[in-house]
């Protein structure tokens, strides 16, 4: 009796056994499905990266002139006005080349007074001889004077005019010396007038490299002596923005930046200027994006680091979900059993009798297709869809945009297999040049035990959060993962 009952316990518990292990490995495991509400927020898509700090206009300062540095009359920081003196060169090298061009002028015009005067004798000497001259010719005339006295009266006629045109020449040149000596001594004045460095406008100096005493040499290029702003009252950045960000930057863009010296401080400005010289630096492109800020108060300092954000796009209070949310899809059987297929939108197929008709009117519109043409197009395109809706639904992870894609692969070898080359190339040409629409996506909320997708467009979207312009109401729990619990 007792080994019949110890038999009889034995089978139980191992049939309990076998039930228990049945059922830890054949049931359906507990899924732990995450989802979160689409709510309405704000969202902001900015470009980020960094420049220096910059006055708005910054001249360098210099000297033409070489020599030693006798004054300086300002330092750091000092305001200073237009055509205020802010250092001078020893001048009296230079005052000493003056005196000498105003004395080279005073002899070149006394020797215009002496050729004038030499002038003068000249013509009073002609004049003789021509009254010389006439009188022999009376005599010779008359028969009273011997040829030789009007030959010599000739002569002397001739040289006399020989000597007048020699002493108005002399005169032209005294003159022409004369103004060769003022432009001299007008040069030695600029030199002289140069020795002050003045300040070319109104600003502040920011960089002063020169002391007195120090020798400045001007033999090649002109010295930096003096760096000054204009005002710093509004200061520029020269931000690099990366090639593939570029694009979005638009001037009139609004800007926030950051600089180290008040981490809590936001300082806003606005996109002035895309210059279109590419910089490349270690194989990476970057383009120089000028911007422009206020500067009140003076708190920013040329070649501070400011850290930017450029606001390429803001929109407010519209439905947004987590990015998170687009990187989802079913996978594994288990959650692909949970895909409630009849929501699967027919994206494979031509969305509606309107759309198809739609397209095909743009086709023979655009490629002037005939209506043999038209119909053949027609009967492939039936077909070839027809054998995709044989083939059934497709798999729970293809997503919209997948779909998508491979409509337009059909379409496109339907076209290619009925038009000629050079219309499907016309096609092509057309494709290409047509506007990217909206983007689009699946997002998946969980309803009634099982996950039904969304196709979207979606619109602006931040580092965390995305705009979802149609397909899905506010308050929708979308999914963000769906996670296998242990058994």
């Amino acid at each position: 009796m007792r080994s019949r009952w110890l038999t009889i316990f034995l089978v139980a518990g191992l049939a309990a056994g076998g039930a228990y292990y049945y059922w830890q490995h054949h049931t359906d495991p507990k899924l732990d499905i995450q989802t979160v509400a689409a709510k309405k927020s704000d969202v902001r898509r900015v470009v980020s990266t960094s420049g220096a700090v910059s006055a708005l206009i910054s001249v360098d300062i210099g000297s033409q002139l070489s020599g030693n540095i006798s004054e300086v009359n300002v330092d750091y920081s000092s305001e200073v006005k237009k055509d205020q003196v802010l250092a001078r060169i020893e001048p009296s090298t230079f005052e000493t080349r003056v005196r000498q061009g105003e004395a080279a002028v005073a002899v070149a015009k006394a020797n215009v007074a002496l050729q004038q005067a030499a002038v003068e004798r000249a013509e009073a000497n002609l004049h003789k001889a021509e009254l010389d001259l006439h009188r022999a010719q009376e005599l010779v005339t008359r028969g009273a004077g011997a040829q030789v006295t009007l030959d010599t009266a000739l002569a002397a006629q001739q040289s006399g005019q020989a000597d007048l045109d020699s002493a108005k020449a002399n005169l032209e040149n005294a003159k022409a010396n004369v103004a060769l000596n003022e432009a001299t001594l007008d040069s030695a004045r600029i030199d002289l007038e140069r020795t002050y460095i003045r300040a070319p406008l109104d600003g502040v100096i920011i960089d002063r490299t020169v002391q007195v005493g120090q020798t400045v040499a001007a033999s090649l290029s002109a010295p930096k002596l003096f760096t000054m702003a204009q005002d710093l009252s509004q200061v520029q950045i020269q931000a690099q923005v990366d090639e593939a960000d570029i694009g979005q930057v638009t001037s009139d863009n609004t800007v926030t930046f950051t600089v180290d010296a008040y981490p809590d401080m936001k300082f806003e400005g606005k996109v002035e200027q895309i210059r279109l010289a590419p910089v490349s630096l270690a194989n990476v492109v970057t383009y120089t994006v000028v911007i422009g800020a206020d500067n009140p108060m003076g708190r920013l300092l040329p070649g501070m680091t400011a850290n930017v954000e450029i606001v390429t796009g803001e929109h407010k209070d519209v439905v947004t979900v987590p990015n998170e949310a687009l990187r989802f899809q079913p996978r594994g059987a288990v959650q692909e059993a949970l895909v409630r297929v009849s929501s699967q939108p027919g994206a494979l197929q031509l969305a509606s009798d309107d759309r198809s008709a739609r397209m095909l009117a743009r086709l023979k519109d655009q490629l002037e297709l005939s209506e043999q043409d038209l119909s053949k197009i027609k009967v492939a395109l039936e077909a070839e869809f027809a054998a995709i809706k044989s083939a059934g639904p497709p798999g729970a992870g293809a997503s919209q945009q997948d779909m998508r894609d491979q409509a337009r692969m059909r379409v496109a070898k339907v076209l290619r297999a009925v038009l000629p080359a050079d219309k499907y190339k016309k096609y092509e040409e057309m494709q290409r040049q047509r506007p990217t629409g909206p983007r689009r996506a699946t997002l998946w909320t969980y309803e009634n035990g099982a996950l039904v997708p969304h196709d979207v467009r979606l619109g602006l979207a931040d580092s965390s959060m995305t705009e979802v312009v149609q397909g899905l109401p506010e308050g929708a729990q979308v999914v963000t993962r769906v996670r296998e619990l242990a058994p």
